[in-house]
């Protein structure tokens, strides 16, 4: 099971969406979020991990008497955390999350419109089935 959750980059203006793979991690993990309006113009590289123009600092030590408990005997830095999803973006992207649900949106009244289509049709289809086993002398097996 992964944790799911939104935070807010340093300035506020921006959020993206992170996802805690099995729950090894806490959410405190990442100190700091940053966007590409407020990122740090020089990186702690030991603390730090750049992707998407967004900035992430992670707590290394911390993170590391983490995975000790669960004896991971890889080193924790940025680049391990991200990259293994152990407190990542949900999705490929920051934004992700946000332009799936845009795009539900946009699609669910065409979907629905597709869904009574189908439903008709199928319908359609079940009837013209049941008139050619009648035809051909089906009859309804009655219960006993």
């Amino acid at each position: 099971m992964c944790l799911n959750l939104r935070r807010f980059c340093s300035c506020g203006r921006n959020s993206a969406y992170l996802s805690c793979r099995d729950n090894l991690l806490p959410a405190e993990i990442l100190i700091n979020l940053f966007c590409p309006e407020c990122r740090p113009g020089n990186l702690g590289d030991d603390t730090m991990l750049q992707d998407c123009g967004w900035v992430l600092e992670y707590d290394v030590d911390r993170a590391q008497a983490f995975f000790a408990l669960r004896g991971l005997k890889t080193p924790a830095t940025p680049a391990f955390i991200f990259d293994e999803g152990y407190l990542s973006w949900q999705g490929l992207a920051p934004g992700d999350q946000e332009v799936n649900t845009r795009l539900h949106r946009r699609l669910a009244p065409l979907i629905e419109q597709d869904l009574a289509f189908y439903l008709k049709s199928l319908r359609a289809e079940w009837m013209a089935h049941v008139a050619r086993l009648k035809a051909a002398g089906w009859r309804k097996a009655q219960a006993t």
